[in-house]
Order: C-alpha cells, then structure tokens, then sequence
C-alpha cells in the first residue's frame, strides 16, 4: 500500500479536540498463526522448524500496536487440539487465521479446520511454500500438495480463502499477508458497532443515498442509530463563548487563511454545531456519521453544515454530507485501510465527479466544503466562504460557512460502494495534479491510472452509478479488492471506450 504525503493539521484541530470526548482505546486485532503436518510421513523436525521460522516472520509483519498474534508454535497433526486451540483463541475474538502448511497433513485436520471455519466465519490466509530439494535431497514435507489437499476440502465445505505458494521471504507474501490483515483488522473492529444517520434521513430525492439497512447488518454487522436534528441543534449551547471565540480566531488567523467573508455568528453558529456532533458521535461511540446538511438547516437555523463537517473530519470522526450512508461507509472502510486503525488516520472526502477534461484525460472532483481541511494545497491555502451553492442563488442572503480549497497533489485512490446494499463497487486509482479551482467548494483534478477519465466517467454513466465518489489518499486499490473478496462485493469493471457517450441499462 502506497503511503500518501498530507502531513497538514486539521484547521483549529489541536485545540478542537480538547473540547471534546476523545475515542474510547480500540483492542488489538486477533490473528491465530497455525501449522498442520504429520510426523509418521514425512521430516517433522523440518515441520517444527518451519512452523517457528515462518510464525517469526509474520510476526515481524504485523505491527505489535495494532495485533496480537496467537502462535501454535508446533504443527498440528491432532483434529482435536486444533479446535481446542482454536476455540481458546476464539474467546478473545479473533478476526483471522494464517495456516501455514509445513507439510503433508491429515484430511482429519483439514476438516476440522473446515468446519470451524464455517461455522465462525473467520477469514483464512494459507501459505505453503517450497521445500529443500536437491543434492540428493527427496522430498520433505511435500507442502505443495498439503496445500491442494487442505484448500480442495475447505472449498467442498463452503469456505472460502486467500492462499499464496511462495518463499516467504518474498515481498510479496509480506505485502499479501498485512493486507489479509488489515482487512481482517478493519471487519474486525466494525462487528457490532453503530454508526449514526443525524437528521434521521436523508435529502430530499437524493434515492442514491439510502441504504438497506438489513443487508448491510449481513455483510459488515453494522447497525444505525437515527437521530433528530434537533437532538443535535439543541447542544449547540453547551459551549463556552470563550472556547468558540478561539476556534474562530485560529481559523481566521492562520497564514493559510486567504480570505473571509462570512459574518462572524455563522462562523460560530458553524463551530458551535461542529462541536455538538462531535460531542454526539463521541458520546454514543458511534465509528460513522451521515448528516442530513439540508434542508432543515438551511430553512430553520441559517446554518450550512459543510464547514462544521470539515472540523469533524480533521478530528478522524468520518462524516458524509447530505445524509449518503453509502458513501459514509465506504468513507469508513476507506479510513481502516489508509490507517491501518491508527486514530491520526487520513480522513478520505465526498465528492460529486463535476468535470471532464475535453481530451477525456481529466476528471474533476468536487463538493461544498466538507472535506477535512488538512487535505487542503499549502499552497493555496483555504477561503472562508459562505454556501458556494447558495450563494450563487443569492450572494446576500447566503449563509456559511464553509472551508474552501483546492486539494493538495498526490496519489488517490476512488471509489463509491453502491446503493442500497453495497454490493457492488467501482474503484480506481490516480493522481491529483495541480489545477486552478473551476467550482466553489473543495476540488482537485485525477488523472486516473489503468483508464482514460472518460472511460471511467463513460462506465459511471453507462452502469447508472450513484452520484457521490470518495477520495482516498494514497493507492490501496490492493487492499480494496481483498476486502471486497471477503465482502463477497462484486467489482464493477471499466467498460465504456471512452467516447462520452453510451447505452445505459
């Protein structure tokens, strides 16, 4: 996975985050390290060995912060005790096995590893690799066919997995095995968690912004809390005018901030709202939130919600605007595998795709202002503005406020999970390159990699798919294609020749 370069603070964020709950301390992840072999057949100490020398190695992997590694240290070649260790593992929670084959195995042990399996629904990596040969050498362990034997079984029993025949010191199998783990870590931490649709809905007419909550409970055990704009709006109060007063002042007083023209109560109106949904989220260790910004809002409160989410996602709290629970969830797997759970995560952003280069080389993304601000160019810097959308409609009746930037160059990696049940999905990478600012808001130019920009906004238009995208920092389309495996998630391919033209349904 290819690191992204933002290094910025959020605006005001340091101090932001003293006003607020911090995020209860998340457990390691559990990943169970297991060897099967048998000592009447073939070099057992060779199998020992194996076992100690690979389950070293993925141990270095594996960074000790963010896993606990449950090590058998000799193979197995009982059916009994691996389920026994198995189970024992199990009672700490375990969001992964790495089997390794140190060589031939039994088909005992290979179905009772299968039917475990099954019925604990535990993601499985299994590595074989090859065996000292030659010089006389016969073979060993014959490791190559006891991963034949155990996966063939695995398959008649409905299960799936990942499985790899390397040398182990090959890069690849350390890149392959922290990204099984890394998606292990993330489906981990989202079991039986909740995240939070504020405002209780979604906008009006926006259909693609509904989930069907039911099968999203099947594929992630993720659950909704919908709570009323009002329950929010009503804690605006709780803050000392003190502590807004110095947010307000490092916002505007920052050598980022180019220019302002919001009246100084929206700008407070919009720090006061930003810390009571960080307030609630936190209070209700809710790990997403989808906020319902308009209309209510805009009507009853004179308030635009986009700058408030900005704050909210510097603090590593996702939130998605215009209540679109699918793109929070993809938000929200997005931030697991950028940050391997770190709290200090990169926050990914919203995005409407609005532009198409004439050459079909460019493709646009933009939105309101809800982007975390750290994402912004330092070189550009940010604007204070009112609602860009609003005031286009009405430059004196518009109220804010919002963060306005251009966003800083860099690899990206897009994609949107799809309504209402996330069960498929389009995802590319690229890069953000530098550009001038063509919408009001928060924009930056892709040019993407594998795909002209047409031919991915030809796929999009062709396959009808929703209208909000997400922006990821750096490239970890790899991890996405593991995750979406484990999902069960079908992967939408580019299709369309790039003409900007097609045949849809």
């Amino acid at each position: 996975m290819e690191k992204t370069g933002i290094t910025l603070s959020g605006v005001a964020a340091d101090f932001i985050s003293t006003l607020i709950p911090q995020q209860k301390a998340r457990t390691k992840s559990r990943i169970a390290f297991v060897s099967v072999a048998i000592e009447i057949h073939f070099n057992w100490q060779l199998a020992k060995e194996t076992t100690l020398n690979v389950a070293g190695m993925v141990r270095e992997m594996l960074p000790q912060d963010h896993y606990d590694l449950v090590v058998a240290d000799e193979p197995f070649q009982d059916h009994l005790a691996l389920k026994a260790f198995l189970d024992d593992a199990a009672h700490g929670g375990l969001d992964g096995v790495i089997l390794c084959h140190s060589a031939y195995t039994t088909g005992e042990v290979a179905s009772q590893l299968g039917t475990w399996l099954a019925k604990h629904q535990t993601p499985i990596f299994s590595l074989a690799m090859p065996e000292p040969m030659g010089n006389g050498l016969n073979l060993q362990a014959n490791r190559l066919c006891s991963q034949n034997f155990v996966l063939g079984i695995l398959n008649s029993l409905g299960v799936k997995y990942q499985w790899q025949f390397s040398d182990p010191k090959d890069p690849k199998v350390g890149r392959d095995i922290q990204s099984f783990a890394r998606v292990c870590r993330a489906l981990g931490y989202l079991r039986g968690k909740k995240a939070l649709i504020a405002g209780a809905s979604r906008v009006p007419g926006f259909y693609d912004c509904e989930v069907n909550e039911i099968a999203i409970l099947k594929t992630l055990e993720l659950g909704f809390d919908r709570v009323n704009l009002v329950d929010i709006t009503a804690r605006m109060a709780e803050f000392r005018g003190e502590d807004v007063a110095e947010i307000k002042r490092q916002i505007l007083s920052s050598e980022d901030c180019k220019f302002n023209n919001v009246p100084q109560d929206q700008i407070e109106d919009t720090i006061r709202l930003a810390l009571a949904l960080m307030v609630v989220a936190r209070e209700g260790d809710y790990v997403a939130v989808s906020f319902k910004n308009w209309p209510e809002l805009f009507d009853h409160f004179k308030i635009a919600g986009d700058g408030a989410m900005a704050l909210m996602n510097d603090q590593g709290l996702v939130v998605a605007d215009e209540a679109d629970t699918g793109a929070m969830i993809t938000m929200l797997l997005f931030k697991e595998l950028m940050s391997d759970g770190s709290e200090l995560a990169t926050i990914p952003m919203l995005s409407d795709i609005s532009y198409l280069s004439g050459d079909g080389e460019l493709l646009g993304v933009w939105h309101n202002g809800s982007a975390a601000t750290c994402l912004r160019n330092p070189a550009t810097g940010y604007e204070c503005r009112k609602h860009g959308i609003l005031e286009n409609y009405d430059e004196e009746t518009a109220w804010g406020m919002l963060f306005e930037f251009l966003v800083k160059p860099g690899p990206v990696t897009i994609a949107k999970y799809q309504a209402p049940s996330i069960d498929s999905v389009l995802a590319f990478e690229g890069e953000i390159v530098p550009s001038d600012m063509k919408f009001r808001g928060t924009y930056g130019e892709v040019i993407p990699a594998g795909y002209t920009a047409a031919q991915i906004v030809g796929t999009i238009m062709d396959k009808g798919l929703d209208h909000h995208w997400i922006v990821g920092r750096g490239h970890f389309l790899n991890d996405l294609q593991v995750l979406n495996y484990w999902l069960g998630v079908e992967s939408i391919e580019v299709s369309n020749a790039g003409a900007s033209c097609g045949f849809g349904g």
